[in-house]
């Protein structure tokens, strides 16, 4: 079962190389669809609870993941549950709880592996997803079953009497587990040790010896890197996703600790206040904003029309897949982007650099440039600038440029085309400049230029 698509790469050097190799990663999930699905039919046919929809309440949920943070957030976990709130605990951090004064009210457990009974520590009450080995339900019979929304998961089930939910969020526990206190009437969560990151060398607030050898990746997020395991860059990730339905739903999320989830919600909750920078790390980290790409859709027109010969600047590259494309047609090209995240998989193996348009351009000139679904996004006043700096790097560049307002933006609560301007205004804006509009097309939702210097 491929997870929730994640913009991932390692970086490997072989000693004699001159250049590192980077590699693409999907992650998938750590257990093969036939077990989970042989899994949820064992489970599903003991004579537990399943988890139903419980109406809305005032309850506090506590949800604690395992990160290092947690261990600095005891006390105060300790005096929110001494005011009533409800312990969720994740995992292995039931046990660290527990060897810290608190016990849990709830441990959850949606992991797959034999290996995960592990982890089934102290708790008042257990919650195990339908898909975990039956071994857990070994160690405590009366756990209450619940299910993950997974398509045709229905058909594993026996026939059931009474009334049960289906739990979405997935990527991680954690993750799922903020539905899963959703669908049990919590509309409060206060969440502990989601770091999904490393402290120092540490990825736990104690040692989790199963997951001792996880491939870890270094992941930059506005100014900072991060070390963290595949599977917690996607929580993170996905995370923001989840969240942002919930808080639709009337859900307060407040996320203590540190690390790279909780440094990309502060951010996220600090939007007014975002650099351009973050603005778009955030937007990419919504699958959907990558669904269309123009970049993908004008690369036929572009060499069709123009066939490009040399190298080719992509300028606000984007996902990258229109620089496949051109690269299929037998170009060298050169990726620039100012955020890290937004090229797919495939683009990460293509030359790129970081770079803000609104600034000097520090890469060598090339006899083409490429630029789509960028200058509505630059902010009126540095739509000049850009404009030249982009041409100071190619004797030639083909544009794109939406002409119509943003519908993406809402996914965080912004504006995403700040310069919504008719083709002609451009037209006149590329003249003014000294530039020579050699061709163009009005697509009626944007406008298609191709300039000379």
């Amino acid at each position: 079962m491929q997870l929730p698509y994640s913009n991932l790469q390692i970086t490997h050097q072989n000693l004699e190389a001159k250049n590192p190799l980077i590699l693409p990663i999907h992650v998938i999930c750590n257990t093969d669809d036939e077990q989970i699905h042989e899994n949820i039919m064992i489970n599903s046919r003991l004579p537990n609870k399943w988890q139903k929809l419980v109406p809305e309440h005032n309850k506090v949920a506590i949800l604690c993941g395992s990160g290092p943070s947690l261990a600095d957030s005891i006390e105060e976990i300790k005096a929110k549950q001494a005011n009533g709130g409800i312990v969720f605990s994740m995992n292995g951090a039931a046990q660290f709880l527990d060897d810290n004064g608190i016990l849990a009210d709830y441990q959850v457990i949606i992991d797959a592996r034999d290996e995960t009974a592990q982890l089934v520590g102290p708790a008042k009450q257990h919650l195990f997803a339908s898909q975990v080995s039956y071994r857990c339900f070994e160690r405590v019979p009366d756990a209450i079953l619940w299910h993950l929304q997974i398509e045709g998961i229905d058909d594993y089930f026996p026939e059931y009497n009474d009334s049960y939910c289906l739990i979405g969020g997935a990527a991680s526990v954690g993750n799922t587990a903020t539905c899963l206190a959703y669908a049990m009437g919590y509309r409060d969560l206060q969440i502990y040790g989601y770091d999904s990151s490393n402290k120092g060398t540490s990825s736990h607030s104690f040692h989790q010896k199963m997951n001792d050898g996880e491939p870890m990746a270094s992941v930059k997020f506005g100014e900072k890197d991060y070390l963290c395991s595949l599977t917690m860059k996607l929580q993170a990730e996905k995370f923001m996703d989840t969240s942002r339905v919930l808080r639709s739903y009337g859900v307060n999320i407040d996320v203590h600790g540190y690390g790279l989830l909780p440094d990309m919600w502060a951010a996220w909750k600090d939007l007014p206040n975002l650099s351009e920078q973050a603005k778009y790390e955030l937007m990419w980290t919504h699958p959907e904003y990558r669904d269309v790409a123009p970049g993908e859709l004008c690369a036929e027109k572009f060499i069709k029309l123009f066939k490009p010969i040399g190298r080719v600047i992509d300028f606000g590259c984007g996902t990258g897949r229109g620089a496949l494309k051109i690269k299929e047609y037998g170009c060298e090209v050169q990726l620039i982007d100012f955020t890290e995240n937004s090229r797919d998989l495939e683009a990460r193996t293509l030359p790129f650099k970081r770079v803000d348009l609104t600034e000097k351009i520090d890469v060598f000139k090339a006899e083409y440039g490429y630029c789509t679904d960028v200058m509505e996004h630059i902010e009126p006043k540095k739509v000049e600038t850009v404009i030249k700096n982009i041409m100071e790097k190619c004797d030639q560049c083909f544009f794109q440029i939406s002409t119509v307002p943003d519908q993406m933006g809402a996914l965080i609560g912004q504006d995403l085309h700040l310069t919504v301007r008719p083709m002609k205004w451009w037209n006149d804006l590329f003249v003014k400049l000294g530039y020579v509009v050699k061709w163009q097309e009005d697509q009626k939702i944007a406008a298609l230029f191709f300039i000379i210097t």
